[in-house]
């Protein structure tokens, strides 16, 4: 082993044991939720024990990637013992973004006895920085997928393990520091986020039920911006394309349908409790005057749009030679904040809701 690039002692699995078995316990379920995105999410997966490694004075391992051991493994996870130590932190890498866990500073102020642990993607570049003092030890599990059958649902029986507090300060400190900016969205605005999960949009007809199976990290989300105040949302997001792309949001499920003569879809949607969004285009053309009334909304994306929970409503448009056609709908989920300095003064769903059928009566006749 050259030791200008790596220091550290190792072992392999045969020639230890130990009574940690990941796959025995949720963490299987953790990594699983966290690290995988749509169907991939849904998939089994196995963990292989790889090596032992311990760190003494001076040990680190200069930045790599993991070669993979076969074409079905895919990341690795990385546990590492409450032995005391100090460095030895690990920096991770990808595309010009950079995190840090330092193990000792993360387990410092838990009050039960803990360890530390970080699953990544194979192609992510990571290094060990040198032990200052004490010494460094870790068990590495290599990652595969396992397609003998699906995975269990983690929100199916309710699983109740503790969400990663890692990755959930990480966010909300970043949030934190983003609406304490006062430039970012100084008259305030709509946040929304694509959820990287895959949900069962299609069995009911509005989205309550989803909230208590969020997980991975839209669950972060969700409860983050809860426990900051505030009122995030789910709703399905319609974009229409006509001239220009128009495009709004509902809280539940809805049939739509296209005669000809009647409301176009947007319109549908406003009318059964939906929001009409303004997008960019609009500020540049007519769709800015045509939504005036009814109060439209931009959102400023934090995560992309995703389609692993589309609801797809299809229906038949046309007067004379009537075809089928479709409109898809997105779950995602929406938060409103107030402006700087009152962040928290945000329109509830409630007040949007109250104000509605003033809106309402410049557009339809009561009885539409």
């Amino acid at each position: 082993m050259d030791e200008n690039y790596r220091k550290a002692r190792k072992m392999d699995p045969e020639c230890f044991a130990t009574p940690l078995v990941p796959d025995r316990t949720e963490m299987v379920n953790i990594v699983r939720d966290y690290l995988l995105e749509g169907e991939a999410s849904k998939r089994k997966i196995k963990l292989e024990l790889y090596k032992l490694n311990v760190y003494d004075k001076g040990s680190f391992f200069k930045p790599h990637v993991d070669t993979p051991r076969r074409e079905d493994m895919f990341g690795s996870l990385v546990i590492v013992f409450p032995t005391s130590h100090e460095g030895g932190a690990l920096h991770l890498r990808h595309r010009g973004e950079e995190w840090t866990f330092d193990s000792p500073l993360e387990l410092a102020g838990s009050r039960t006895p803990s360890i530390g642990y970080v699953a990544f993607f194979g192609d992510i570049e990571h290094e060990v920085a040198p032990v200052i003092s004490g010494h460094r030890v870790t068990l590495t599990y290599n990652l595969y997928f396992d397609d003998f059958g699906t995975a269990k649902d983690s929100t199916s029986e309710g699983s109740s393990y503790p969400l990663l507090a890692v990755n959930d300060r990480a966010f909300r400190m970043t949030l934190e520091g983003l609406l304490e900016n006062p430039e970012f969205l100084a008259d305030g605005g709509t946040l929304g986020f694509g959820l990287r999960h895959i949900y069962p949009v299609e069995d009911s007809e509005d989205l309550k039920h989803i909230y208590g199976l969020l997980k991975g990290i839209d669950a972060t989300v969700y409860q983050s911006l809860r426990a900051l105040g505030f009122e995030p949302v789910l709703y399905l997001y319609y974009e229409v394309e006509r001239i220009d792309p128009e495009a709004a949001i509902i809280d539940k499920v809805t049939e739509l349908y296209d005669d000809g003569q009647g409301p176009d879809i947007i319109e549908q949607l406003f009318s059964r409790g939906g929001l009409v969004l303004l997008l960019e285009d609009h500020e540049r053309s007519e769709g800015k005057v045509k939504y005036e009334g009814m109060n439209p909304e931009k959102v400023q994306w934090v995560t992309p749009l995703t389609e692993f929970n589309r609801r797809k409503s299809s229906y038949a448009t046309g007067e004379d030679r009537p075809f089928a056609n479709h409109e898809n709908g997105d779950l995602c989920l929406i938060a409103r904040i107030g402006k700087a300095g009152e962040r928290l003064d945000y329109p509830t769903v409630a007040q949007l809701q109250k104000e509605r059928p003033r809106i309402l009566t410049r557009y339809w006749p009561k009885d539409y």
